[in-house]
Parts: structure tokens; C-alpha cells; sequence
């Protein structure tokens, strides 16, 4: 089974990336802009792992979202316009693509799992360290690949059944 990480920009001004693969040799990273070419990279792919709000609710948190806040990990407010732009966008490249099952991640939960701390800028040493481990050898090029490759991380730890859903009735969001 192949499947993909998406780290989804709000803009096609802004890159997104892209981890896409069915293993840990053969997951291939890329930055792209625009949704044609989003498209196009996940075609391929059977499930998507979007840091991307798949959902929204009343406020600006989602159910899901506070119970995120519990363990540590701190999406933004769904009231911010970027945010929802980037609500918008994943469910537009959700209908443009309804043959893959689209799953809600957040790549900071990884890291958290980890064992990193919250800071900026985000230093992906420690995860950088784990996937090594997992036998990759690639070289992601920005902060967006690691967040792309966080997210596909977390679609390896459902296929070995160590990812869990954080939910609501406002919402789901696949963590470690």
C-alpha cells in the first residue's frame, strides 16, 4: 500500500510537500505549489495524511482540537482566515481526489511522541535521528518535507496499528 503525507500550504503562493511511498526506502519527498501538481504527486496513493483541518466546528477550537490541547499539542484557531483558507483548500484536493481516504494529522504530535519540546524554529534533530533509524536516507530540504514526512509517519504507525484518533463530533486527528 502506498500512501502519502501532506503538509498543505493555505496558498499555492506558499510550497506545500509531499511524502509519498510504502516504506521507509521508498518514501520520496517533494515541494510543490499548485493543486494540479498536488494532485498529479498523490494520484498514486491509496490514503492521504494531511496537516490540514478536515473539519471544522463552532469556535475556534474543534472538540478533537482541546483534546489535543490536553496532551501537549497545539494546533492554531480554526477563526484564523489562514486557517480556514487551508480548511478550504484540503477539501477542495478532497474532492478532486474522493478515491483516497483522507486522514487529518498534525505533524507536531511526532515530535512530541519523540519526546521534543515545543519551540520555534522547529528543530527536527530528534526526529531526523528516529527515521534514520527506520532506514531512511533521504534529505528533506525544508521544515515542510519533515512535516510531510512527520505525516506520513504517522500513516507507517496505523499500518503497524500505533497510531491513534483523537475525536469528537466535531472532528478526528491521527496522532501517535
Amino acid at each position: 500500500m502506498i500512501w502519502a503525507g501532506l503538509d498543505l500550504a493555505a496558498s499555492i503562493q506558499r510550497p506545500s510537500a509531499i511524502a509519498v511511498g510504502e516504506s521507509w526506502q521508498s518514501v520520496e519527498l517533494f515541494t510543490v505549489y499548485s493543486d494540479e501538481a498536488i494532485c498529479e504527486m498523490l494520484a498514486a496513493s491509496q490514503a492521504v495524511w494531511v496537516d490540514a483541518p478536515l473539519s471544522r466546528g463552532e469556535g475556534a477550537f474543534r472538540d478533537c482540537d482541546r483534546l489535543l490541547h490536553k496532551e501537549g499539542i497545539m494546533p492554531l484557531p480554526l477563526t484564523w482566515a489562514a486557517m480556514r483558507k487551508l480548511h478550504e483548500r484540503a477539501l477542495l484536493l478532497r474532492q478532486k481526489l474522493p478515491h483516497l481516504e483522507w486522514r487529518e494529522t498534525f505533524p507536531w504530535s511526532v515530535y512530541v511522541w519523540l519526546g521534543a519540546k515545543r519551540s520555534f524554529p522547529k528543530d527536527p534533530a530528534l526526529f531526523e535521528a528516529w527515521v534514520r533509524e527506520k532506514g531512511y536516507s533521504g534529505r528533506p530540504a525544508s521544515v515542510h518535507e519533515w512535516d510531510a514526512l512527520a505525516c506520513w509517519t504517522v500513516g507507517w504507525l496505523y499500518k503497524k496499528g500505533e497510531a491513534r484518533c483523537i475525536s469528537g463530533k466535531e472532528g478526528a486527528v491521527w496522532i501517535p
